[in-house]
Protein backbone atom coordinates (compact mmCIF):
# COMPACT_ATOMS: atom_id res chain seq x y z
CA UNK A 1 0.00 0.00 0.00
CA UNK A 2 1.27 3.44 -0.89
CA UNK A 3 2.26 6.03 1.66
CA UNK A 4 -0.67 8.27 2.60
CA UNK A 5 1.51 11.28 3.43
CA UNK A 6 2.74 13.98 1.10
CA UNK A 7 5.48 16.30 2.32
CA UNK A 8 6.91 19.68 1.45
CA UNK A 9 5.22 22.64 -0.20
CA UNK A 10 1.85 22.26 -1.87
CA UNK A 11 3.60 22.18 -5.26
CA UNK A 12 5.93 19.42 -4.04
CA UNK A 13 2.95 17.52 -2.69
CA UNK A 14 1.22 17.80 -6.07
CA UNK A 15 4.31 16.41 -7.83
CA UNK A 16 4.42 13.52 -5.33
CA UNK A 17 0.73 12.82 -5.91
CA UNK A 18 1.22 12.92 -9.69
CA UNK A 19 4.00 10.33 -9.32
CA UNK A 20 1.62 7.83 -7.70
CA UNK A 21 0.04 5.11 -9.84
CA UNK A 22 -3.29 5.76 -11.53
CA UNK A 23 -5.03 3.67 -8.90
CA UNK A 24 -3.30 5.51 -6.04
CA UNK A 25 -4.24 8.87 -7.57
CA UNK A 26 -7.90 7.82 -7.82
CA UNK A 27 -7.88 6.47 -4.27
CA UNK A 28 -6.31 9.70 -2.99
CA UNK A 29 -8.98 11.73 -4.75
CA UNK A 30 -11.83 9.60 -3.39
CA UNK A 31 -10.40 9.57 0.15
CA UNK A 32 -10.10 13.33 0.06
CA UNK A 33 -13.54 14.03 -1.39
CA UNK A 34 -15.61 10.96 -0.52
CA UNK A 35 -18.60 12.94 0.75
CA UNK A 36 -18.87 14.93 -2.48
CA UNK A 37 -17.83 12.30 -5.04
CA UNK A 38 -18.58 8.83 -3.70
CA UNK A 39 -21.15 8.37 -6.48
CA UNK A 40 -18.30 8.65 -9.01
CA UNK A 41 -16.27 5.78 -7.49
CA UNK A 42 -17.12 3.39 -10.36
CA UNK A 43 -16.31 6.05 -12.95
CA UNK A 44 -12.94 6.67 -11.31
CA UNK A 45 -12.24 2.95 -11.37
CA UNK A 46 -13.08 2.95 -15.10
CA UNK A 47 -10.61 5.84 -15.53
CA UNK A 48 -7.92 3.79 -13.78
CA UNK A 49 -8.56 0.75 -15.98
CA UNK A 50 -8.43 2.82 -19.17
CA UNK A 51 -5.20 4.56 -18.07
CA UNK A 52 -3.65 1.17 -17.28
CA UNK A 53 -4.57 -0.03 -20.77
CA UNK A 54 -3.45 3.12 -22.59
CA UNK A 55 -0.10 3.30 -20.77
CA UNK A 56 1.74 0.91 -23.06
CA UNK A 57 5.00 0.99 -21.12
CA UNK A 58 4.05 1.11 -17.45
CA UNK A 59 0.44 -0.16 -17.50
CA UNK A 60 -0.90 -0.29 -13.91
CA UNK A 61 2.45 0.96 -12.58
CA UNK A 62 2.19 4.13 -14.62
CA UNK A 63 1.27 7.56 -13.33
CA UNK A 64 0.74 9.74 -16.41
CA UNK A 65 -0.24 9.40 -20.05
CA UNK A 66 1.64 11.19 -22.79
CA UNK A 67 -0.33 14.01 -24.37
CA UNK A 68 -1.49 11.87 -27.31
CA UNK A 69 -2.72 9.07 -25.07
CA UNK A 70 -4.40 11.66 -22.83
CA UNK A 71 -6.49 12.67 -25.86
CA UNK A 72 -7.37 9.02 -26.49
CA UNK A 73 -8.35 8.78 -22.81
CA UNK A 74 -10.72 11.73 -23.19
CA UNK A 75 -12.20 10.19 -26.35
CA UNK A 76 -12.94 6.94 -24.48
CA UNK A 77 -15.20 8.93 -22.14
CA UNK A 78 -16.76 11.11 -24.85
CA UNK A 79 -14.85 14.16 -23.63
CA UNK A 80 -12.87 14.82 -26.81
CA UNK A 81 -10.90 18.08 -26.82
CA UNK A 82 -8.46 19.82 -29.09
CA UNK A 83 -4.84 20.09 -27.99
CA UNK A 84 -5.37 23.75 -27.14
CA UNK A 85 -8.60 23.03 -25.20
CA UNK A 86 -6.95 20.28 -23.18
CA UNK A 87 -3.99 22.49 -22.30
CA UNK A 88 -6.37 25.30 -21.32
CA UNK A 89 -8.30 22.82 -19.18
CA UNK A 90 -5.11 21.71 -17.43
CA UNK A 91 -4.00 25.30 -16.85
CA UNK A 92 -7.44 26.22 -15.51
CA UNK A 93 -6.95 23.83 -12.59
CA UNK A 94 -3.84 25.73 -11.55
CA UNK A 95 -1.88 22.50 -11.49
CA UNK A 96 -0.14 23.44 -14.73
CA UNK A 97 1.67 26.75 -15.20
CA UNK A 98 0.62 29.25 -17.88
CA UNK A 99 3.75 28.61 -19.99
CA UNK A 100 4.02 24.88 -19.28
CA UNK A 101 3.34 22.36 -22.02
CA UNK A 102 2.24 19.01 -20.66
CA UNK A 103 4.50 16.20 -21.74
CA UNK A 104 2.62 13.79 -19.51
CA UNK A 105 -0.87 14.09 -18.03
CA UNK A 106 -1.44 12.40 -14.69
CA UNK A 107 -4.95 11.12 -13.97
CA UNK A 108 -5.18 13.52 -11.04
CA UNK A 109 -5.00 16.53 -13.42
CA UNK A 110 -8.06 15.25 -15.26
CA UNK A 111 -9.90 14.68 -11.96
CA UNK A 112 -9.08 18.21 -10.80
CA UNK A 113 -10.65 19.66 -13.93
CA UNK A 114 -13.53 17.21 -14.28
CA UNK A 115 -14.74 17.59 -10.69
CA UNK A 116 -13.65 21.23 -10.23
CA UNK A 117 -11.53 20.53 -7.18
CA UNK A 118 -8.88 22.87 -5.82
CA UNK A 119 -5.52 21.12 -6.13
CA UNK A 120 -4.19 22.66 -2.91
CA UNK A 121 -7.17 21.27 -1.03
CA UNK A 122 -6.63 17.90 -2.71
CA UNK A 123 -2.95 17.54 -1.76
CA UNK A 124 -3.75 18.47 1.84
CA UNK A 125 -6.91 16.36 2.12
CA UNK A 126 -7.38 13.77 4.83
CA UNK A 127 -6.57 10.26 3.69
CA UNK A 128 -8.51 8.22 6.18
CA UNK A 129 -6.69 9.28 9.33
CA UNK A 130 -9.86 9.40 11.35
CA UNK A 131 -8.59 7.67 14.48
CA UNK A 132 -10.16 10.37 16.68
CA UNK A 133 -13.59 9.74 15.16
CA UNK A 134 -13.09 5.98 15.41
CA UNK A 135 -12.14 6.26 19.11
CA UNK A 136 -15.21 8.40 19.78
CA UNK A 137 -17.45 5.97 17.90
CA UNK A 138 -15.89 3.05 19.81
CA UNK A 139 -16.59 4.80 23.11
CA UNK A 140 -20.23 5.29 22.10
CA UNK A 141 -20.48 1.69 20.94
CA UNK A 142 -19.03 0.47 24.27
CA UNK A 143 -21.57 2.58 26.18
CA UNK A 144 -24.42 1.15 24.09
CA UNK A 145 -23.13 -2.40 24.59
CA UNK A 146 -22.84 -1.83 28.37
CA UNK A 147 -26.39 -0.46 28.47
CA UNK A 148 -27.55 -3.46 26.44
CA UNK A 149 -25.83 -5.87 28.84
CA UNK A 150 -27.41 -4.07 31.80
CA UNK A 151 -30.84 -4.26 30.16
CA UNK A 152 -30.30 -7.93 29.33
CA UNK A 153 -29.33 -8.64 32.95
CA UNK A 154 -32.42 -6.79 34.24
CA UNK A 155 -34.55 -8.62 31.69
CA UNK A 156 -33.11 -11.94 32.82
CA UNK A 157 -33.71 -11.06 36.49
CA UNK A 158 -37.27 -9.97 35.69
CA UNK A 159 -37.89 -13.19 33.74
CA UNK A 160 -36.55 -15.26 36.66
CA UNK A 161 -38.71 -13.33 39.14
CA UNK A 162 -41.74 -13.80 36.90
CA UNK A 163 -41.12 -17.55 36.68
CA UNK A 164 -40.72 -17.75 40.47
CA UNK A 165 -43.93 -15.73 41.00
CA UNK A 166 -45.79 -17.92 38.54
CA UNK A 167 -44.45 -21.03 40.27
CA UNK A 168 -45.52 -19.69 43.70
CA UNK A 169 -48.93 -18.75 42.29
CA UNK A 170 -49.36 -22.24 40.81
CA UNK A 171 -48.31 -23.81 44.13
CA UNK A 172 -50.71 -21.54 46.02
CA UNK A 173 -53.56 -22.44 43.64
CA UNK A 174 -52.75 -26.12 44.00
CA UNK A 175 -52.62 -25.77 47.81
CA UNK A 176 -55.93 -23.86 47.74
CA UNK A 177 -57.49 -26.54 45.56
CA UNK A 178 -56.18 -29.28 47.88
CA UNK A 179 -57.46 -27.35 50.93
CA UNK A 180 -60.84 -26.89 49.25
CA UNK A 181 -60.93 -30.61 48.40
CA UNK A 182 -60.01 -31.53 52.02
CA UNK A 183 -62.66 -29.14 53.33
CA UNK A 184 -65.24 -30.58 50.95
CA UNK A 185 -64.27 -34.12 52.04
CA UNK A 186 -64.46 -33.08 55.71
CA UNK A 187 -67.89 -31.55 55.18
CA UNK A 188 -69.03 -34.67 53.37
CA UNK A 189 -67.80 -36.85 56.25
CA UNK A 190 -69.43 -34.50 58.74
CA UNK A 191 -72.72 -34.69 56.79
CA UNK A 192 -72.48 -38.47 56.67
CA UNK A 193 -71.79 -38.58 60.40
CA UNK A 194 -74.78 -36.38 61.18
CA UNK A 195 -76.98 -38.47 58.91
CA UNK A 196 -75.81 -41.61 60.65
CA UNK A 197 -76.69 -40.26 64.12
Amino acid sequence: MADNKLTGTDEEKLHQLCAKTYKEQAVWFLNGFWEQHQAQAETLWDYVLVCNKLDLQEHENGCALDEMQAHVFLEKFNETQTVRDMRTMLRKTGALGEKERPKAVPLIHHLLYKYEVDWRELVNSSQGDNSKEIAEAQKKLDAVQDAFKECAARDSAAATALLEAQSREAAAKKAAEEAAAREAAAKEREAEAKAAE
